[in-house]
């Protein structure tokens, strides 16, 4: 697909730059109006547990960035850069659409078609924008943080919109998204002759390629070429001429190592999968692309590895923006800003309505604040942001300071490191005591040696063996733990003792394993009378089960769930449903038929520690620092890995630079299993130490690294 239409510049930059902006911000509008939903929809709307949701994330957001290589691949051997958009984009708009169907089975289904969609859209829009420009433009930093600006006004206007249509239906918040992609794909369609590509070496003054402002800051140093880099000797040329051979030995001894840490039982399966399959894509092809090139070349595209190493670290802290921290906000955060903040009420919401009564008044929308839309504050920083950074990357140079690529990398690392430092700190608001008195823990919940409260899990309506799960005792060394560990019960006292703030997930958690095993059993019975019954029937679904033994205090206003939809006969003990139950209603039902005791300890437990949540402005402060170190880091990363890559293999290293980020997204999700089960200022201060240590080591590296680029800043 090509076109002969003049380039033209607006505001000194190729017209191009403007339709990629538009189209990059309507698809970051669908991923992120999904994204910042996303765990939501796992935990609230399909009940999963938080590990299970964060191992679903830490998949999906990961295989986002891994797919971009097969994108890449795709378009730069086969489809195009331009092809590729079009085929991504209409792919990942049927992936949002599917979304609007509640059913999980579906839902995963539509996550691989967004993951695939993704990976033909992702790196060719990135590698078109530096294609706008001759090389060593001194204008391309300034194109990718503009660009960037485009990704955050979509990432910005998407939380908003998607957050609040989630309060009326999930659905409608999906396919939101997929409206928004649609319109990004006709952007791109009507205004495609504009995009074009630079020629390789600045064009001359007067020619129709080149306005007389663009060429005066087209090419203010000696820039190498590509065939200029391949002559040139290495400055490590030991390295570099082995390069090859041992990035080949990495991708098989990572296959290798991996299964084995898997069979000695250090890491899961999944965790050996991705980590082992990862690896062994991005060295395999990292030794690809080294072979076919030589000298000062090969030092470059090693220099885009070894900054993907310290890339890592840095998203994998940024990813828990759309995980832990999203829960954080929904859970721990005092969401009103102009009213003194209600108790909460002890009901789980409704299925299909929304999940908060808002206040009247000008200020309306603020009581409370939708947690969703902490999710938008970090773009709008970047929107208000990214002018000042654009402008400074020019001027630094200008006042005898010249920060390379590595160095400023270093800086975006350490203050995401200080914004979960500000996070250790924000937990000693939280950390504050609670009681409840409870004469008793009942089965299926216990207490450990240190008097932390563990429960098992009770099986998923469609988990297999589930009789002997659910009749299994808790395991005192291997219980679950909800809250960070952080609820003890005293039996010399009968009390329970918690920190900081009890959430509904948990405390439903906790419920749901006090169910008698006899009760689980009927629900469940239930549960399958109504599929089957929905089966040969549709919509019109009557199934009952009687209850052999009727829990003390079967209240169904726990169970979460459109009134009259289950209804309970105490004259005959029989449990009637008029709907499909799912997982999600079966949950709920356990809920509601939980021991009686446990269920008024933890609501008090649930209504007093709300008092404990920390004020909204500290997820303000802590998404500004997360602002200025990404300012710092993604869009001049983007910037560097057109600039280093051969043209050849531009887009392919494009997509191999998205891998690294790819890693950081899962471990990002590794890390968000375990948010949970440790205490907080533990889970925050660990990612701080990380990253302040990684930061240093960038900092101590960055002379070489620079050298190892030749000349390209």
């Amino acid at each position: 697909m090509s076109n002969t239409a003049p380039q033209g510049t607006i505001l000194g930059h190729p017209k191009g730059l403007f339709v990629l902006f538009f189209t990059e911000m309507w698809e970051r509008f669908n991923y992120y109006g999904m994204r910042a939903i996303l765990v939501f929809y796992m935990t609230e709307f399909f009940l999963m547990s938080q590990e299970r949701s964060s191992g679903i994330y830490k998949w999906f957001t990961s295989l986002c960035y891994l797919t971009p290589i097969i994108g890449g691949f795709l378009a730069d051997r086969y489809l195009g850069n331009k092809w590729a958009i079009i085929l991504g984009a209409s792919i990942m708009a049927l992936g949002q659409f599917c979304m609007t169907v509640p059913n999980v089975n579906v839902f995963y289904v539509a996550l691989v078609i967004i993951v695939i969609g993704n990976g033909l859209f992702k790196p060719n829009m990135a590698t078109q924008v530096g294609r706008l420009y001759p090389p060593n433009d001194a204008r391309r930093d300034s194109a990718y943080t503009i660009f960037y600006m485009g990704i955050n006004i979509g990432a910005m206007i998407a939380p908003l919109l998607c957050g609040w249509l989630r309060g009326y239906s999930y659905k409608y918040a999906f396919a939101a998204a997929g409206v928004g992609m649609l319109i990004g794909l006709f952007t791109y369609l009507f205004f495609i002759r504009w995009v074009q590509e630079a020629p390789t070496v600045p064009a001359a003054p007067g020619s129709d390629t080149a306005s007389p402002r663009a060429t005066a800051a087209a090419a203010p140093k000696r820039y190498m070429t590509e065939a200029e880099a391949n002559a040139a000797p290495s400055i490590m040329p030991g390295i570099a001429n082995t390069a090859p051979t041992w990035m080949a030995f990495l991708a098989v001894s990572a296959v290798v190592g991996c299964i084995a840490l898997w069979q000695l039982g250090w890491i899961k399966p999944d965790d050996a999968l991705a980590f082992g399959m990862g690896i062994f894509i991005a060295c395999t092809l990292g030794s690809i692309v080294l072979r076919h090139i030589h000298g000062a070349a090969r030092d470059r595209v090693l220099t885009i590895f070894l900054l993907g190493l310290f890339v890592i670290f840095f998203w994998a802290a940024f990813e828990q923006a759309g995980n832990a921290m999203n829960i954080f906000a929904g859970k721990s955060t005092d969401l009103y800003v102009t009213e003194i903040t209600p108790p909460p009420s002890v009901y789980p919401t409704v299925e299909g309505e929304t999940a908060v009564v808002r206040s009247s008044g000008f200020f309306a929308f603020l009581n409370p604040i939708i947690p969703d839309w902490f999710q938008s504050v970090n773009a709008a920083f970047i929107i208000l942001l990214a002018p000042l950074f654009a402008w400074m990357w020019v001027a630094l140079p200008r006042m005898g300071i010249n920060l390379s690529v590595p160095a400023k990398m270093a800086i975006g690392i350490f203050l995401q490191g200080m914004a979960f430092a500000l996070m250790v700190w924000a937990i000693r608001y939280e950390n504050q005591g609670t009681t409840a008195p409870l004469a008793t823990l009942p089965g299926g919940v216990a207490a450990d040696a240190n008097g932390r409260v563990i429960f098992r899990d009770p099986p998923d309506l469609e988990a297999d063996d589930w009789e002997s799960k659910a009749a299994a005792s808790v395991d005192p060394a291997h219980g679950e733990v909800v809250n960070g560990g952080r609820i003890y019960f005293s039996g010399s006292d009968h009390q329970l003792r918690m920190t900081g703030v009890l959430s509904d997930t948990d405390r439903d958690r906790l419920l749901r394993a006090s169910a008698p095993l006899t009760f689980l059993a009927k629900v469940r019975e239930l549960a399958k009378a109504s599929q089957e019954e929905t089966a040969k029937k549709g919509d019109k679904v009557t199934a009952s089960v009687a209850l052999p033994e009727v829990p003390a205090g079967l209240d169904l206003r726990y169970a979460g769930l459109k009134e009259g939809m289950v209804t309970f006969d105490s004259a005959t003990n029989v449990l009637t449903t008029n709907m499909k139950l799912t997982d999600r209603g079966y949950k709920g039902l356990l809920v509601a038929g939980s021991d009686q005791e446990l269920r008024n300890s933890l609501n008090k437990l649930y209504v007093d520690s709300a008092k404990n949540k920390v004020s909204w402005q500290w997820l303000i402060w802590f998404y500004l620092l997360c602002t200025l170190g990404e300012l710092c880091l993604s869009p001049v990363g983007l910037s560097m890995v057109s600039k280093l890559a051969p043209k050849a293999y531009g887009t392919m290293l494009m997509g191999t630079w998205h891998l690294m980020i790819s890693f950081g997204n899962y471990v990002a999700g590794l890390m968000g299993e375990s948010y949970g089960t440790l205490h907080p200022a533990t889970y925050f201060m660990y990612i701080t130490i990380a990253l302040t240590i990684v930061s240093f080591l960038c900092f101590l590296m960055v002379k070489k690294m620079r050298k190892m680029m030749h000349g390209v800043m």
